[in-house]
């Protein structure tokens, strides 16, 4: 009987091993996740919410920059011209802040932000954006 197993087997390799036609790199296609999934992923429930904050922080503009400066000790939006004054900048669309002047490139793409979203949300939920704290989001749902 083993001996008929072995046979089937030695005949039947080679026929499986060459029925499957290659895949061509034409033919795969990479499915990469949207933002919109990354921030549900990263989101859960609360996803509509902040994708609303991110519309009231940056009017969904990936190349969105607000320069931070302090006035009479007030830390608020520089006024036009200022900008070398700042001691932070806000940058991309969900407007992660940075200190500085620069903006670093993956903070003005919506995947390479994703880490970093998902890092302030984690350590500081929703609060960690103006636009949830003071409820202005709620316009953009």
């Amino acid at each position: 009987m083993k001996l008929y197993k072995t046979i089937a087997l030695c005949l039947l390799l080679p026929l499986v091993a060459f029925a499957a036609k290659p895949i061509t790199t034409e033919e795969l296609e990479i499915v990469q996740p949207s933002f919109e999934q990354e921030i549900t992923r990263i989101f859960g429930s609360k996803a509509e919410i902040a994708l609303a904050v991110f519309e009231h922080e940056s009017n969904n503009d990936i190349d969105s920059i607000n320069y931070n400066c302090r006035y009479d000790g007030i830390s608020t939006f520089c006024k036009k011209g200022d900008e070398k004054k700042a001691w932070s900048v806000d940058c991309g669309v969900a407007q992660i802040n940075v200190r500085g002047q620069v903006c670093p490139p993956q903070l003005l793409t919506e995947m390479g932000s994703i880490p970093y979203i998902e890092k302030i949300y984690k350590e500081q939920g929703l609060k960690a954006w103006v636009s949830y704290n003071n409820k202005k989001y709620k316009d953009f749902l």
